[in-house]
């Protein structure tokens, strides 16, 4: 049986078949195409639907689940604030003020 996300053996489980399990899934790896839209919505600074704010929402939240140090947990509770662009942009600010960059 070949590596994969849901194998199961021990060497998955350490490295998450070459992705530390700690880390976060990048948007850019993201495969159902509701994540890229929107990331590239906002990078593009073009109009964005609360959807797509949702979907950014839930992309945070899985980011700020890997073991980033420093005193983060305000970062991860503000998460649910996010409701538009402005809120968007200011979560992502303070991020990388702490040297996480989701995007």
């Amino acid at each position: 049986m070949g590596h994969g996300p849901n194998c199961g053996c021990e060497e998955c489980k350490v490295t998450n078949c070459g992705r530390s399990r700690n880390m976060p899934g990048y948007w850019m790896n993201e495969t159902t195409g509701v994540l890229r839209p929107a990331v590239q919505a906002y990078l593009n600074e073009s109009d964005m639907t609360p959807s797509q704010i949702g979907v950014m929402r839930a992309y945070l939240r899985q980011w700020m689940q890997a073991e980033w140090r420093g005193p983060v947990e305000e970062l991860r509770d503000s998460i649910n604030k996010i409701v538009d662009r402005t809120s968007l942009t200011s979560w992502l600010r303070d991020a990388v003020a702490w040297g996480i960059d989701p995007l």
